[in-house]
């Protein structure tokens, strides 16, 4: 993790005989920044991890992501229920985590994945979640705008939640 890495800085070289200017420590930190927006989610290299995370968002409330089986018309009838009287089931199957602002899909993402799913969709990530998600699933906190399909937008979403991205604990 960072502060590790900056510990370590501080402890040793330049910056312990005070000759470090403090344009070349920001520089340090700037680079271990970089090198951790570039690693892949620990939800995609850590299956308990990943399980931990998709588990809470299925169980919880507010999330409710799902449904296990795409042809469960009964999570589609309820989810519609979220959008209002005039939402049928068929129109809210069209909001799914494809084409959600957070599903992450963009090439460096592809190769954090294990591979292909099915022919029903996708493998992609979840930033606001923080777990491998389907991509013809879909959760309460759906938001319209995505999918991520580029890896600078991918590095972005990931600079901005770092620290789930990288933490080895299920989110609470």
């Amino acid at each position: 993790m960072i502060t590790q890495d900056l510990k370590q800085w501080l402890d040793i070289g330049l910056v312990k005989n005070g000759k470090m200017k403090k344009s070349e420590l920001k520089q340090i930190i700037r680079e271990a920044l970089e090198d951790s927006v570039k690693q892949c989610p620990a939800p995609t290299q850590d299956l308990e991890l990943n399980t931990s995370n998709r588990n809470r968002a299925i169980k919880a409330d507010f999330i409710k992501y799902g449904p296990l089986n795409l042809s469960d018309e009964g999570y589609w009838v309820e989810y519609a229920k979220k959008w209002g009287e005039t939402t049928s089931p068929e129109e809210a199957k069209k909001s799914n985590c494809s084409n959600c602002v957070a599903f992450d899909i963009s090439p460096r993402m592809k190769s954090c994945m294990p591979g292909a799913t099915d022919e029903d969709g996708r493998l992609g990530y979840c930033w606001m979640h923080h777990f491998k998600c389907h991509s013809a699933r879909t959760c309460y906190t759906w938001a319209a705008g995505g999918p991520i399909k580029d890896d600078e937008a991918s590095y972005d979403w990931q600079k901005r939640n770092l620290k789930g991205a990288l933490s080895k604990e299920p989110i609470s």
